[in-house]
């Protein structure tokens, strides 16, 4: 089948999340209320790729919380240095003075 140009676009699906890439899809079963299942199949949402777009952001949320707990004290002490010393390069900015 030959596609024309006014054919609707498929969205740009990149194969890599967080720098890795992709497997290939696995079906898996999930329980779904019956009612929201029948009313997000009424609007035409694609349940699969809600559901992994919904969970990629929820693993790079707790990725980035992780990230931030194992920092937490190097980004303190920067903070702290910096209020007690200012930042090297002040000198040299030339924005936000009055």
């Amino acid at each position: 089948m030959k596609k024309d140009v006014d054919d609707p676009a498929k969205p740009f699906r990149h194969r890599e999340h967080f720098g890795r890439k992709l497997g290939p899809k696995r079906a898996v079963n999930v329980s779904v209320d019956a009612e929201i299942l029948a009313a997000a199949k009424a609007q035409g949402i694609n349940l699969s790729q809600t559901l992994e777009d919904e969970l990629k952001k929820r693993t790079q949320a707790a990725l980035e919380a992780k990230w931030r707990e194992e920092n937490r004290d190097a980004l303190e002490s920067h903070n702290r240095f910096v209020e007690e010393h200012g930042i090297w390069s002040e000198k040299y900015r030339s924005w936000g003075k009055r």
